[in-house]
Protein backbone atom coordinates (compact mmCIF):
# COMPACT_ATOMS: atom_id res chain seq x y z
CA UNK A 1 0.00 0.00 0.00
CA UNK A 2 2.68 2.54 1.08
CA UNK A 3 4.55 1.60 -2.64
CA UNK A 4 1.09 2.40 -4.37
CA UNK A 5 1.00 5.58 -2.50
CA UNK A 6 4.51 6.78 -2.97
CA UNK A 7 3.97 5.68 -6.57
CA UNK A 8 0.62 8.01 -6.92
CA UNK A 9 2.45 10.90 -4.98
CA UNK A 10 5.37 10.90 -7.55
CA UNK A 11 2.95 10.52 -10.57
CA UNK A 12 1.01 13.41 -9.88
CA UNK A 13 4.15 15.63 -8.50
CA UNK A 14 5.77 14.83 -12.29
CA UNK A 15 2.10 15.22 -13.74
CA UNK A 16 1.92 19.02 -12.12
CA UNK A 17 5.13 20.18 -14.13
CA UNK A 18 3.74 19.40 -17.27
CA UNK A 19 1.37 22.48 -18.59
CA UNK A 20 -0.06 23.26 -21.80
CA UNK A 21 1.30 26.43 -23.49
CA UNK A 22 -1.14 28.82 -24.21
CA UNK A 23 -0.50 29.66 -27.88
CA UNK A 24 -1.97 32.76 -29.63
CA UNK A 25 -2.41 32.75 -33.55
CA UNK A 26 -2.53 35.67 -35.90
CA UNK A 27 -3.37 35.40 -39.40
CA UNK A 28 -2.22 38.50 -41.46
CA UNK A 29 -2.93 38.27 -45.34
CA UNK A 30 -1.41 40.58 -47.92
CA UNK A 31 -1.76 41.31 -51.49
CA UNK A 32 -5.08 40.71 -51.91
CA UNK A 33 -6.67 42.76 -54.92
CA UNK A 34 -8.57 45.63 -53.86
CA UNK A 35 -12.21 45.43 -52.79
CA UNK A 36 -11.45 41.67 -51.58
CA UNK A 37 -12.34 40.89 -47.87
CA UNK A 38 -10.40 37.75 -47.32
CA UNK A 39 -9.47 34.18 -49.32
CA UNK A 40 -10.66 31.18 -47.79
CA UNK A 41 -7.48 30.10 -46.94
CA UNK A 42 -7.37 32.63 -43.83
CA UNK A 43 -9.84 30.52 -42.23
CA UNK A 44 -8.17 27.01 -43.53
CA UNK A 45 -4.75 28.33 -42.35
CA UNK A 46 -6.35 29.42 -39.15
CA UNK A 47 -8.55 26.36 -38.74
CA UNK A 48 -5.49 23.97 -39.08
CA UNK A 49 -3.23 25.55 -36.66
CA UNK A 50 -5.68 26.11 -34.24
CA UNK A 51 -6.78 22.23 -34.11
CA UNK A 52 -3.36 21.03 -34.40
CA UNK A 53 -2.48 22.92 -31.25
CA UNK A 54 -5.71 22.53 -29.42
CA UNK A 55 -5.38 18.20 -30.13
CA UNK A 56 -1.59 18.68 -28.44
CA UNK A 57 -3.51 19.76 -25.47
CA UNK A 58 -2.21 23.50 -25.52
CA UNK A 59 -4.62 26.66 -24.83
CA UNK A 60 -5.19 28.38 -27.98
CA UNK A 61 -6.70 31.87 -29.41
CA UNK A 62 -6.64 34.04 -32.05
CA UNK A 63 -7.06 37.81 -32.87
CA UNK A 64 -9.59 38.35 -36.24
CA UNK A 65 -7.78 37.72 -39.64
CA UNK A 66 -5.69 40.89 -40.60
CA UNK A 67 -5.10 42.65 -44.20
CA UNK A 68 -2.08 44.45 -45.10
CA UNK A 69 -0.87 45.72 -48.53
CA UNK A 70 2.49 43.93 -48.33
CA UNK A 71 4.68 42.09 -45.94
CA UNK A 72 8.56 44.06 -45.47
CA UNK A 73 10.72 43.46 -43.19
CA UNK A 74 9.25 44.64 -39.82
CA UNK A 75 6.05 43.74 -38.40
CA UNK A 76 3.47 46.49 -39.26
CA UNK A 77 2.27 47.66 -35.83
CA UNK A 78 -1.22 46.36 -35.96
CA UNK A 79 1.00 43.15 -35.47
CA UNK A 80 2.72 44.29 -32.60
CA UNK A 81 -0.54 45.48 -31.01
CA UNK A 82 -2.18 41.99 -31.33
CA UNK A 83 1.33 40.71 -29.78
CA UNK A 84 0.66 42.87 -27.60
CA UNK A 85 -2.50 41.74 -26.23
CA UNK A 86 -1.46 38.23 -26.72
CA UNK A 87 0.91 39.47 -23.48
CA UNK A 88 -1.85 40.74 -21.76
CA UNK A 89 -3.29 37.48 -21.94
CA UNK A 90 -1.10 35.37 -20.61
CA UNK A 91 0.23 33.70 -24.13
CA UNK A 92 3.16 31.64 -24.28
CA UNK A 93 3.82 31.82 -28.07
CA UNK A 94 2.85 33.88 -30.37
CA UNK A 95 1.82 31.91 -33.82
CA UNK A 96 1.68 34.67 -36.83
CA UNK A 97 0.79 33.29 -40.19
CA UNK A 98 1.38 35.71 -43.39
CA UNK A 99 -0.58 34.45 -46.39
CA UNK A 100 1.20 36.22 -49.41
CA UNK A 101 -0.67 36.82 -52.50
CA UNK A 102 1.62 39.30 -54.38
CA UNK A 103 2.13 37.97 -57.99
CA UNK A 104 -1.30 36.17 -58.10
CA UNK A 105 -3.44 37.53 -60.66
CA UNK A 106 -4.98 40.74 -59.02
CA UNK A 107 -7.89 40.82 -61.08
CA UNK A 108 -9.80 38.26 -59.30
CA UNK A 109 -9.93 36.17 -55.80
CA UNK A 110 -6.65 34.79 -55.86
CA UNK A 111 -7.29 31.03 -54.95
CA UNK A 112 -4.34 30.25 -52.98
CA UNK A 113 -1.31 32.26 -51.63
CA UNK A 114 1.58 31.66 -53.46
CA UNK A 115 3.91 31.86 -50.25
CA UNK A 116 2.76 31.11 -46.32
CA UNK A 117 5.06 32.65 -43.66
CA UNK A 118 4.87 30.75 -40.11
CA UNK A 119 6.75 32.31 -37.35
CA UNK A 120 6.36 31.82 -33.74
CA UNK A 121 7.30 33.96 -30.71
CA UNK A 122 7.58 33.44 -27.32
CA UNK A 123 5.98 36.30 -25.86
CA UNK A 124 7.54 36.50 -22.82
CA UNK A 125 10.72 37.35 -24.55
CA UNK A 126 9.69 38.51 -27.93
CA UNK A 127 12.12 36.59 -29.54
CA UNK A 128 11.33 34.67 -32.91
CA UNK A 129 11.81 30.95 -31.89
CA UNK A 130 11.15 29.77 -35.71
CA UNK A 131 10.45 30.93 -39.03
CA UNK A 132 9.15 28.77 -42.03
CA UNK A 133 8.37 29.86 -45.86
CA UNK A 134 6.02 27.52 -47.67
CA UNK A 135 6.13 27.87 -51.40
CA UNK A 136 5.75 26.49 -54.72
CA UNK A 137 1.74 26.42 -54.27
CA UNK A 138 -0.15 24.40 -57.32
CA UNK A 139 -3.68 24.39 -56.86
CA UNK A 140 -5.32 22.89 -53.73
CA UNK A 141 -8.81 22.01 -52.64
CA UNK A 142 -9.81 22.94 -49.21
CA UNK A 143 -9.18 19.84 -47.77
CA UNK A 144 -5.68 19.30 -48.80
CA UNK A 145 -4.78 22.95 -47.52
CA UNK A 146 -6.06 22.47 -44.17
CA UNK A 147 -3.73 19.04 -43.96
CA UNK A 148 -0.91 21.02 -44.98
CA UNK A 149 -1.58 23.84 -41.98
CA UNK A 150 -2.08 21.09 -39.64
CA UNK A 151 0.95 18.91 -40.50
CA UNK A 152 3.05 22.11 -40.20
CA UNK A 153 1.28 23.02 -37.36
CA UNK A 154 2.50 19.43 -36.19
CA UNK A 155 6.16 20.28 -36.87
CA UNK A 156 5.92 23.35 -34.53
CA UNK A 157 4.47 21.93 -31.16
CA UNK A 158 7.66 20.08 -30.15
CA UNK A 159 9.34 23.42 -30.35
CA UNK A 160 7.18 25.27 -28.42
CA UNK A 161 7.66 21.85 -25.71
CA UNK A 162 11.48 22.50 -25.65
CA UNK A 163 11.33 26.36 -25.76
CA UNK A 164 8.33 27.06 -23.26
Amino acid sequence: MKKLSMALILTCMGLMSLRAATVSVLVVEAGLPPGVKSSISASIWESGLMDAFFDAGHIVFNAPVMHIKEISGSLPPDVMRDFNEARLGGADFFVLVLLNYSGNNQEKLPEYPNEVLLKVFQVSTGSLLYETSITGWTKKTADEEFLIAKQNAGKLIPRLLVKG
